[in-house]
């Protein structure tokens, strides 16, 4: 291997990626190729080995008394620990024939004592690890932005008046389409298109005290520039700041169909939130709201590529889901359904932990003795409509357009004590229903729905057991030497919902139950399960940092999938992931099994 490719090979492995230049020369030159036969003892358990070992080809299992405790493949490092604290805590034994680097001791203790990044590395726990990972996702997606087009982000739908419109009514439609412009049609030969901004507004009528009752074309800029959909935005943004302009016409042939601001284009080029929220706010239609939808799926592309936290993630796509689905049931429930109804999201969406668009699962909950006419027909719309913006059916028919799930209050009440009291199946039913979160209508029907269904809540371990086993139903994709199990009928996938976010999720959700816990995101549960004395803090740290690693990981792929035209789902592939993703995910895994023994022991699981 040449210095370069041994620079390469190096440089991708944590934390040797954190080396100055210098340090990558002191390593090449200070590093050796070994060779070492299956079955070899490299170091043993209470001995001190003299270098750091790090692996090109072959496999070297860790043992401890005979027990295999971790297993190192290709760009695994070991032992770093026993050369910090003096001796090894366990054997290492060759069980493959093996190629790997072998690292003097002295130059890994150089490292520890001129690099903090590199000695930070030794030191580090879960969450920290997760944020050191984040750091370096320093993704291309960001580069997008320079061959993105204007067909790609929102764009203002035109407002048109005449050139006779006293300026008070073409405020009043300005405010009424939540508009900062409207455009102007001018009476002269050439059907010139002007435009008038807030900006006009404010320096016309109210600096120069132009009459409100005067014709708007008068304060109207005439000559205005346009570009077409299939414009860059760069190129775009350019011509803005050349002009000293902020809003822009496009045209598809001779068309005008949008106007685009400079905000617009701004918030996309940072990162979409705004532009999103905007597009939500200003809706007047359904077909306006569907692109507001869809949009989303760039937002989140965007947070992606930047960074952000998952659980930072999830808690703005949750609140722009939930002005969607509030702004769609008021576009398609009469006043009085409204008043007398209250919409709700389960599962994922109640949760708050649904990103990309999953299954629906949504309910509506109806005033006692109030009957609406024509209800079949509005939530079959509602239901069609969420499929349309993106939102698939669920298999389960959890959803508004099932008379099971859209009932009066004491329909839903019926059947609380079905699940709770007469203790009737699927429980999975009672889970669903546990994550809800009311987004439109009265909140205060789903409020007594919840304290019906706590009040009815009776210590019976035989009942929290029950509803707590799923937690286990599914085995955690981790071998006892630490190596992933894969679905060979999936292309060598693992399902990181069924075997790593669910157990989880339903584990925190039965202990939430228990303890009469009112929050419906697994975070916050935590939290209160934490307060309670069930956990302890730096155990709750972990769970939170285990889950929302998988469900960025999740997320990862299911990216993957959608720019690649495939069908995402909850699979990933362990060969994809860099060395340092593989370990968090061991770890992420590990907790997983010591979460779901603890479910286990704490519901007495065994007995059942």
């Amino acid at each position: 291997m040449s210095i370069l490719e041994q620079k390469a090979f190096i440089s991708a492995i944590p934390p040797f990626n954190q080396l100055q230049a210098h340090e990558f020369d002191a390593v090449a030159d200070a590093m050796d190729i070994a060779y070492f036969k299956k079955g070899e003892h490299l170091i043993r358990q209470g001995e001190s080995s003299d270098v750091l070992y790090i692996i090109i080809k072959g496999i070297v299992q860790e043992m401890q008394d005979d027990e295999m405790v971790s297993l190192y493949v290709s760009q695994d490092s070991f032992d770093a620990m026993s050369l910090l604290e003096g001796k090894s805590q366990n054997d290492f034994i060759v069980q493959e024939e093996l190629i790997c680097y072998v690292l003097p001791k002295k130059l890994f203790f150089t490292f520890i004592q001129s690099n903090d990044r590199f000695k930070e590395f030794y030191d580090q726990d879960l969450s920290k690890r997760l944020n050191s990972l984040i750091e370096q996702r320093n993704s291309t997606e960001l580069a997008s932005f320079m061959v993105a087009k204007i067909s790609e982000i929102y764009i203002q739908p035109p407002i048109f008046v005449d050139a006779n419109t006293a300026v008070y009514d073409a405020v009043q439609t300005m405010t009424q389409q939540k508009s900062s412009f409207i455009l102007v049609k001018a009476n002269n030969a050439n059907n010139e298109i002007g435009i008038v901004t807030d900006k006009d507004l404010r320096d016309h009528v109210v600096l120069q005290r132009y009459s409100i009752d005067d014709a708007i074309a008068n304060i109207a800029s005439y000559h205005l520039i346009s570009l077409c959909p299939d414009d860059f935005l760069l190129h775009a943004l350019l011509v803005m700041l050349r002009n000293s302009i902020k809003h822009l016409i496009i045209k598809n042939d001779q068309e005008i169909i949008g106007v685009l601001e400079q905000i617009d284009l701004l918030s996309y080029l940072s990162n979409h939130t705004r532009l999103v929220a905007v597009q939500i706010d200003r809706a007047q239609s359904k077909a306006q709201l569907k692109v507001a939808s869809q949009n989303m799926t760039n937002m989140i592309k965007a947070f992606n590529a930047n960074g952000m936290k998952i659980k930072y993630m999830m808690q703005w796509v949750n609140e722009l889901n939930q002005q969607v689905f509030k702004k769609l049931y008021a576009f398609i429930a009469p006043p009085a359904l409204l008043d007398n109804s209250c919409l709700i999201v389960m599962g994922s969406e109640g949760r708050g932990e649904q990103i990309l668009k999953t299954d629906q699962d949504n309910a509506i909950i109806l005033r006692e003795g109030f009957v609406y006419d024509g209800l079949e027909k509005i939530t079959q719309e509602l239901t069609e409509t969420l499929v349309d913006f993106g939102y698939p059916a669920c298999p389960g028919k959890i959803m508004v357009n099932n008379p099971y799930w859209c009932q009066s209050l004491k329909g839903f009440k019926n059947q609380i004590f079905q699940w709770v009291v007469e203790f009737k199946e699927p429980l999975l039913e009672l889970a669903i229903f546990c994550d809800a979160k009311a987004v439109a209508g009265d909140a205060n029907l789903l409020e007594e729905a919840k304290q019906y269904l706590y009040k009815r809540l009776q210590d019976n371990q035989a009942f929290f057991a029950h509803f707590a086993k799923p937690t286990i139903s599914f085995e955690t994709p981790l071998s006892l030497f630490t190596t992933f199990i894969v679905d060979k009928s999936h292309e060598n996938q693992l399902d990181i919902k069924k075997g790593g976010i669910f157990p989880i999720v339903h584990g925190v959700r039965s202990l939430a139950l228990e303890y009469k816990i009112t929050e419906t995101s697994t975070l916050k549960r935590i939290k209160f399960i934490t307060e309670q004395g069930i956990f302890d803090s730096a155990y709750a740290t972990d769970l939170i940092e285990a889950l929302g690693f998988m469900i960025s990981l999740r997320l990862q792929f299911e990216l993957d999938k959608m720019k690649q035209g495939e069908v995402y789902d909850n699979y990933i592939q362990p060969s994809q992931l860099n060395k340092l993703e593989r370990d968090l995910l061991k770890d992420s895994l590990k907790i997983v099994n010591h979460f779901k023994r603890f479910i286990t022991y704490h519901f007495k699981l065994e007995r059942m």
